[in-house]
């Protein structure tokens, strides 16, 4: 239960108003820095790019059924080389150029029932499945880009279901990608080639998801559901759901100390209004909820979200007026943000450097 602060993992924050020429609704994840470019997919806008300065430069494809359409975006990955997107859609793959411009389908059909989440991978397109369905034969497949099943992993838990239909994750750290899902206790790290060693476990308890059907969907607040993990060199990061609290959690991979912050839901909007997070203390500015990682010259970032009247409620607030910021140029820097931007403006991207 004790709280880490940013100055304490982070040394430096920035701030990326997104482009106001049209509405973004709901963003989901993932969000990815690729290049000099920022990709993001929203509700009823589908993947789009900004410059690093939040300029949207471009949309891939639209949220259709049509031919070159797709239905759902909340799954897409990109190859940092060509710029190609790879968006998972219902058991297709949807492919298209970095300008947009509509390439081909890679049809999943029987490999990919219960297909979760896409990551574009040494080459490879890599998608975990959910385990909870029935007739899901792999915890994990692998794809070519031409849409040729290269490698698979045999589901490795027995065949059951339940009516908490909670998705898995994967994120990529040091080259190697790792994968877990909630119904398993173990995160496994999955080298270039493929090869799969458990990485850590979440300890086993009254608080691990059973592999069951609820008679109640009120007791599903019981039991730990993992949301985020991201690693980095020192650290990893954990959003997850416990009992009636959302949670972050942070442990030191070297020294196993832990911290964790909870959250607390805001004003209804579209989507969730999460407040809360890591003491920001770096700029005084809103508490940081991580989301995202990557890494850009030699050095390791993390991504976040905030709304803009969060923004600027936090810079009339007396404890942000008298807060003493490590960093009193960042702090007038916000406050600058604040005036520049409107309430209903679009979600700001909040970049913060871990420390090496």
């Amino acid at each position: 239960e004790k709280e880490i602060t940013l100055s304490e993992i982070a040394d430096d924050i920035t701030y990326i108003p997104l482009d106001n020429s049209f509405p973004i609704s709901l963003i989901y994840d993932p969000r990815y820095f690729v290049n000099d470019n920022i990709y993001l997919s929203a509700y009823k806008s589908g993947v789009m790019i900004f410059d690093r300065e939040g300029k949207l430069t471009r949309r891939i494809g639209s949220i259709g059924r049509g031919p070159g359409e797709y239905a759902y975006c909340f799954n897409f990955s990109v190859d940092d080389n060509s710029g190609t997107v790879y968006v998972l859609d219902v058991r297709v793959i949807r492919v298209f150029s970095k300008t947009g411009r509509f390439l081909r389908n890679i049809e999943l059909k029987e490999y990919a029932e219960g297909s979760d989440v896409i990551e574009y991978f040494n080459s490879k397109i890599f998608i975990s499945c959910h385990p909870q369905f029935e007739g899901v034969k792999y915890d994990w497949i692998v794809f070519d880009t031409l849409g040729n099943l290269v490698e698979s992993k045999e589901r490795s838990i027995q065949e059951f279901t339940s009516s908490y239909l909670i998705g898995g994750g994967v994120y990529q750290f040091d080259n190697r990608i790792y994968s877990w899902n909630p119904y398993s206790d173990t995160i496994f790290s999955i080298s270039p080639d493929f090869i799969l060693k458990p990485s850590f476990v979440i300890g086993p308890g009254e608080h691990r998801l059973p592999r069951e059907n609820f008679l109640r969907l009120e007791d599903i607040k019981l039991y730990y559901k993992p949301h985020i993990i991201l690693e980095s060199n020192q650290f990893i990061f954990m959003r997850y759901y416990y009992e009636n609290d959302l949670i972050i959690a942070v442990i030191d991979k070297e020294t196993k100390a832990s911290y964790s912050t909870v959250l607390t839901k805001g004003p209804a909007v579209l989507g969730d209004n999460i407040i809360g997070g890591i003491l920001n203390d770096l700029d005084g500015g809103m508490r940081f909820q991580p989301e995202n990682y990557f890494v850009e010259n030699d050095r390791e970032y993390l991504i976040g979200l905030i709304n803009p009247y969060d923004i600027k409620a936090q810079v009339q607030k007396d404890e942000f007026k008298n807060f003493q910021a490590k960093y009193p140029d960042k702090k007038k820097a916000f406050e600058e943000l604040a005036v520049r931007i409107n309430e209903t403006d679009n979600p700001v991207l909040m970049v913060i450097r871990l420390k090496k």
